[in-house]
Parts: structure tokens; C-alpha cells; sequence
């Protein structure tokens, strides 16, 4: 926008998580839809910005973020144990990622988005719990033909609904340390067991990892 000294600014939009800060910040222009609305159900909410607030708390434990300690100083916190299972996981994203195609035979850079991606499973893994401690999380009523649960999770697949060209995706993969939008949602929804309950997932679909496969970072 433009204020009246005719100098351009620009309105924060996007959550952030400032380890040097020790801040989590979220704005007014995120809590609005798709992320979230006061008069709708409790699992498009959760699904939305809790799974936003999960992922933004995620980062403070995520490659860059654990690095950090309590009060926002760059110092190693950890046991010599705790951080080497850490890694550990945090590979298992890394390789994971890495064999998702994208466009043709390319692939999302796993080391790059790891970041993210581990945020993303957490994430999402800390607003389905907290989903599950509400009325609507522990009742089995339908809304529009979906349980409690498949609302929740067809609501983080409208948070990130996003069309672009495959010129811009290309452009995405080697710069962005997000990974595309749609594997935002089927990546770390492929590593949430309640998902495969909630929509029948099966060995042969698509969307489906062996349950030794799944990934679970916090």
C-alpha cells in the first residue's frame, strides 16, 4: 500500500518463526480464510492455522532452529544422544523428500527444504492432536458428507491450493527452501497415520508409505 507520504510499504502476511529473536509472529492478514474463520467448524480451523501455529512452534526444533537454545543464543542445548537421533530423523525427511518428482524426472531438493518439510509433519502432527481435544475432534458428526477428521485434513490441502507454471515451478525447486505447494499437503499427510484411517488409504494408492516408513519427528 501507500501511505500518505506516498512512500510504498508492504503488509506482512506470512507467519514466521525469529530464532535469534526467540519470536514466533503471527499477523492479522493470516487469520482470515483459508487459514481461518470464526464461524466455521473447529477441523477447518484446526486444519488451517493450527496446522500454520504447529509449524511455525515445529521450527524452533527443526535443522536450524534446535541449534538455538531458550533464550534465542546460537548454542548446542543437546545430549550427545538426543542430537544424534535428532539427525537422524531429520535424514530420513532429507532422503524421503528427495525422491518426490516434481516435473519430468525432477526431483524436490530434500537438504534444502528440509526446513520446511520437517515443520510440516510436525505440524501437522501438533494440530491433530490438539484437533482431537476439541467436542468436534472426539465426536464422529458429518459436515457436508466428511467426519470431524477428514475435514481437518481436506482442510490443510485448501490452505495450499496454488497454481503455477511449470517455468516457475522449475524456478521454485532450485531456489525455494519450501517445497511445492502440493507436496506441502501429500508429503507429510503420506507420513500421518490418522489419514490413512480417516480416508482408507491402501497399499497401492498413491498417497500410501508403509507404516515403517513414516516419519515422526516430535
Amino acid at each position: 500500500m501507500i501511505n500518505q507520504n506516498g512512500i510504498q510499504q508492504f503488509q506482512q502476511l506470512q507467519a514466521y518463526n525469529n530464532p535469534t529473536a526467540n519470536e514466533i509472529v503471527f499477523p492479522a492478514g493470516i487469520l482470515q480464510p483459508p487459514y481461518f474463520d470464526n464461524n466455521a467448524d473447529d477441523a477447518l480451523n484446526y486444519g488451517g492455522i493450527g496446522m500454520v501455529i504447529g509449524h511455525e512452534i515445529t521450527h524452533t526444533f527443526d535443522d536450524q532452529g534446535a541449534q538455538y537454545d531458550k533464550d534465542g543464543n546460537l548454542k548446542n542445548w543437546w545430549t550427545k544422544e538426543d542430537y544424534a537421533k535428532f539427525k537422524s530423523r531429520i535424514q530420513q525427511v532429507i532422503n524421503l523428500y528427495s525422491t518426490y518428482t516434481v516435473l519430468d524426472n525432477l526431483h524436490i531438493n530434500g537438504a534444502m527444504t528440509v526446513g520446511e518439510n520437517t515443520a510440516d509433519i510436525a505440524g501437522i502432527a501438533v494440530a491433530y492432536d490438539a484437533f482431537k481435544m476439541t467436542e468436534q475432534g472426539q465426536g464422529n458428526t458429518k459436515i457436508d458428507g466428511f467426519t470431524p477428521d477428514q475435514r481437518f485434513f481436506i482442510s490443510i490441502a485448501k490452505i495450499w491450493r496454488v497454481k503455477m507454471k511449470d517455468e516457475f515451478l522449475r524456478l521454485w525447486i532450485n531456489n525455494n527452501p519450501h517445497s511445492p505447494p502440493n507436496w506441502r499437503v501429500n508429503g507429510p499427510l503420506m507420513n500421518t497415520t490418522p489419514f490413512y484411517k480417516a480416508f482408507n488409504v491402501q497399499p497401492g494408492d498413491k498417497m500410501f508409505l508403509p507404516q515403517k516408513d513414516r516419519i515422526t519427528i516430535w
